[in-house]
């Protein structure tokens, strides 16, 4: 797959020296008196920080400034999505930038290094993954294999095609985990329920909802057993991106 060093639409092109993402688990260690060393309880993810440092190299020393200048409008304005492999991305923005002129160049090279601050600290795969089923009758199985080595929180969508409403009858589970969510509102004909994991959130129709009782959950790399309850006949759909540590 091709290697393209990209920030939003900003291609940094064949100048990239230098690529290191760094990151820390966070983990609290607790002092057991009457044993050696510490109990430590498994870590969340930390923040995904990334170090990219490279070089420029122009004809000219104007056409080097105006090779700063793109890097520079596109760094400083936004948060964008980095991409390393044209497959893959992780959502960032910049937290520290420096440069300066390598020394007996004539102003014709000079170097770069660039710090970014990542949401999730995870590389997300750029294709957006879905998976319909009609459910006719429940309780329905819902098989959903995901790619990566690292978890995914998934958008679920609930699309109502019983020809009436369904009244506090929407569970949404997953087997793998022994999680449940369950929606405890009304979900109108032709109304789409989207429940967003990474969100924590709940729309009915483009409205925030928060009729809901459980909790949100997520998928595993690999196989995940979902299933849903409730009111039918339904259209539910699974969008998740895949996720690598």
């Amino acid at each position: 797959m091709p290697v393209a060093v990209r920030f939003g639409a900003f291609d940094f092109e064949q100048s990239v020296e230098l690529y290191r993402p760094r990151q820390r688990p966070r983990v609290k260690p607790v002092i057991v008196p009457r044993r050696d060393g510490v109990r430590a309880e498994v870590a969340p993810m930390g923040q995904l920080e990334i170090q990219l440092a490279g070089r420029w190299i122009a004809a000219t020393p104007e056409g080097l400034r105006a090779k700063f200048d793109a890097m520079k409008t596109a760094l400083f304005k936004r948060r964008e999505a980095l991409t390393l492999f044209d497959d893959r991305f992780i959502e960032c923005q910049l937290q520290a930038y420096a440069d300066d002129f390598v020394p007996g160049a004539g102003m014709l090279v000079a170097r770069y290094d660039l710090s970014f601050l990542a949401d999730l600290p995870f590389l997300q795969s750029v294709t957006l993954n879905a998976q319909e089923q009609t459910v006719a009758a429940s309780p329905a199985a819902i098989n959903v294999t995901t790619g990566g080595t690292a978890p995914t929180r998934p958008v679920i969508q609930v699309r109502n095609t019983s020809g009436g409403s369904i009244i506090n009858d929407i569970k949404i589970e997953t087997l793998t985990f022994g999680q449940a969510l369950v929606y405890t509102g009304t979900l109108n004909d032709g109304g789409v329920l989207s429940i967003d994991m990474q969100e924590r959130s709940i729309k009915h129709n483009t409205a925030e909802d928060l009729s809901f009782e459980g909790s949100f959950w997520e998928l595993r790399a690999g196989l995940n057993q979902l299933r849903y309850t409730g009111g039918v006949p339904v259209t539910v759909t699974v969008e998740w991106r895949d996720h690598w540590f």
